[in-house]
């Protein structure tokens, strides 16, 4: 890759921040208000306002590498790297597009159905386990952002420094998800009450499944680890719930979660509504008010609540389910997977260039 081509590639993969483009300003404080509304009764009717990100500069940039890329004679790793800056330029796209009808149009380009059998695996899991009865959380649930070593804050902060890892565990006031991973930093939501078990399961997925694949991308030996190719975060995710399911720690409760988060991007783009799906999730699948807003705002990232939003949250169970199957097919390779954000149809570009692994004895 041509490091001209290269630095603009990583450059467009710091800068060029969906979520946090998508997520609605004063997310906070809305997330409690709606929650009371939907505690009483009442119509729910987001306020959200959005702050879209500006990136007419680097999207022309990355129009020139697209054409670079184009007219090179093809390889797979030229391919893969065509294949990323076409997705960060409807990334960054999308992220100008935060709080407008585009969203709706761009996000099906971006997270389009996966292949009919994952879709249909997945669609049957989180039917299944919603249906599974409701499991009481054993323990004491302590504040997310707590002083407490048992904290999820403390356990973040604590195993980042056991592995030495160039990372900051910081706060976010607006943070959607319960903890979230970046370049350099894992921000964690404030004042949620979480269990021991659901702590151990966050710092794994968090640990093992996002911050580890980047310290080992960052030493890779080509840059397409550390930028990641297309789809590379979406496969990630799945991995990171592979590992949550080996370590025992898939438990009723985070099935029913993450069962929850699916059914809310399906029925979003079935047409249904804010109201309306944050209502079913409280109502039919028996979610606490502010986790079923939470889950909801998660489905309609980007978007009014009328029209259909970003609908992230399904590539979990779509991811976790092709991931399962291709490392039960073709376990070698999960060195790849776990050296960076690295999409299932990337592998074959990269895995010659891993160094092989020491043979066992």
């Amino acid at each position: 890759m041509h490091p001209t081509i290269e630095r603009l590639l990583s450059h467009a993969a710091r800068h060029v921040q969906l979520l946090a483009a998508l997520t609605p300003r004063e997310a906070a404080s809305e997330r409690a208000r709606l929650a009371d509304e939907l505690r009483a009764g009442r119509p729910l009717h987001p306020r959200w306002s959005y702050a879209p990100a500006s990136h007419d500069e680097l999207r022309r940039a990355l129009a020139a590498v697209e054409h670079a890329l184009a007219v090179e004679p093809p390889t797979p790793l030229g391919a893969a790297a065509l294949a990323r800056a076409r997705a960060l330029d409807l990334e960054a796209e999308l992220c100008e597009a935060a709080g407008t009808a585009e969203v709706t149009r761009l996000a099906r380009v971006r997270f389009p159905e996966p292949p009919a059998e994952a879709a249909r695996e997945a669609s049957a899991l989180a039917a299944a386990w919603l249906a599974e009865p409701e499991v009481e959380a054993e323990g004491e649930a302590i504040a997310s952002d707590s002083a407490d070593p048992r904290s999820l804050l403390s356990r973040l902060r604590a195993e980042v420094g056991r592995l030495r890892l160039p990372f900051s565990v910081v706060v976010h006031a607006s943070l959607a998800p319960l903890a979230a991973t970046g370049d350099g930093f894992i921000l964690v939501a404030p004042g949620r009450r979480v269990f021991e078990a659901d702590v151990t399961r966050t710092v794994l997925h968090e640990i093992e499944g996002h911050a580890l694949p980047r310290v080992r991308a960052a030493s890779a030996p080509h840059p397409l680890f550390r930028i990641g190719t297309a789809a590379g975060i979406d496969h990630q995710e799945g991995r990171a719930v592979l590992l949550e399911e080996r370590a025992g720690l898939l438990g009723p409760r985070r099935r029913r979660q993450l069962a929850a988060r699916h059914r809310a991007v399906e029925a979003m783009l079935g047409g249904a509504t804010f109201g309306e799906v944050a209502t079913s999730l409280a109502r039919d699948h028996g979610l606490g008010e502010v986790d079923a807003v939470v889950l909801a705002e998660r489905a309609f990232r980007g978007g009014d609540g009328t029209r259909p939003g970003l609908g992230r949250e399904r590539v979990y169970l779509e991811s976790f389910v092709r991931v399962r199957a291709h490392l039960a097919a073709r376990p070698g390779d999960e060195p790849v997977l776990a050296s960076g954000q690295i999409a299932l149809d990337a592998i074959d570009a990269l895995a010659p260039l891993l160094p092989p692994r020491p043979a066992c004895r």
